[in-house]
């Protein structure tokens, strides 16, 4: 139905149930001037006559009652339906559809979710890791965690931190190979390495020392599309990892896992938070997004200086 013809259906029954102009100019919060155009357009869009007017008074012609009974139930029904969807958008219940990279999801967002799940016990949070997914709004997602660039018109990207690489290895492979003290030295080392899921490509160890910037040829004898797994073989003593310095951090703190070549770190990718549109959002999705920016925006593992995180295990 077009606009005009809308307006015009709706000051109609506005002024039949609440009995003039005036009252229904109140009730729409326009001038019942306006309320009279309207209906008058109406009126000469069906080309009949819908209300008998006087200087005294209001009548509704026979019409104009007919017309009344079957638009006055549907009206109610859409403003019945408008009245929930706002007070659905209010409410801290429903579902959060999120998406995130798998690595940085869980080991950092993961352990907030649990924190966000007790502040709002009534919100569900649905979690899917994929790290192919990039039509977030095609797929019906609320919120994703993504790494590298977010270009899209209607997406919002909130920048987290930047995830920096550094490459490590088991205190058993490295007792049982010497460590690596240059880029080129990783040749001769058993390298894990990453494929991309989307286009099978093997991941560059790209590594970077003030306006040095190096990409050694590395192999070795295990890949994977998983970073955990890689990381796992590597705590195994399989060979050297190459990973973001936050997911490793933990591994380095337990000993599990030692850094090489400290001086060498890749900047790496942009981690950001990102959703559909600014405006409109259901309440329980404001909060996740601001929950989210807020605690991981002040982590120190993700917004410390890869080389002040790496000083303690130097050596």
């Amino acid at each position: 139905m077009p606009t005009d013809s809308m307006r015009g259906v709706l000051s109609f029954v506005k002024t039949v149930s609440s009995g003039s102009f005036v009252a229904a100019a109140r009730e729409l919060g326009i001038t019942p001037v306006a309320v009279s155009k309207n209906v008058v357009r109406l009126e000469q869009e069906l080309g009949v006559r819908l209300l008998q007017r006087s200087t005294r008074k209001l009548g509704v012609t026979q019409e104009g009652r007919l017309f009344y009974e079957r638009c006055a139930d549907p009206l109610r029904e859409l403003e019945d339906a408008r009245s929930a969807a706002r007070e659905r958008a209010s409410a801290m219940t429903g579902v959060v559809r999120v998406t995130g990279v798998a690595p940085f999801t869980q080991a950092y967002v993961q352990p907030l979710i649990a924190a966000f799940a007790r502040v709002y016990p009534n919100v569900e949070v649905e979690l899917d890791l994929d790290d192919n997914i990039t039509d977030m709004i095609g797929q019906g997602y609320d919120v994703g965690f993504r790494a590298g660039r977010v270009e899209h018109a209607s997406v919002v990207a909130r920048r987290i931190a930047m995830l920096p690489f550094v490459v490590c290895g088991s205190p058993d492979y490295l007792a049982r190979q010497p460590p690596p003290h240059a880029p080129s030295d990783l040749e001769a080392h058993n390298c894990l390495r990453l494929r991309r899921r989307a286009s099978s490509r093997l991941i560059d160890w790209t590594l970077v020392r003030g306006e040095e910037r190096i990409t050694p040829q590395v192999r070795g004898n295990f890949v994977s599309n998983d970073l955990t797994a890689l990381i796992t073989a590597a705590i195994h003593g399989q060979g050297l990892v190459y990973a973001p310095l936050p997911r490793v951090l933990p591994l380095l703190r337990s000993g599990e896992l030692k850094v090489v070549l400290p001086d060498w770190i890749w900047p790496g990718f942009e981690v950001s938070l990102h959703y559909p549109s600014r405006k409109g959002l259901p309440a329980r999705v404001r909060a996740f997004v601001k929950f989210m920016l807020e605690h991981l925006r002040r982590h120190p593992d993700l917004q410390t200086d890869p080389h002040a995180l790496l000083a303690p295990f130097r050596g």
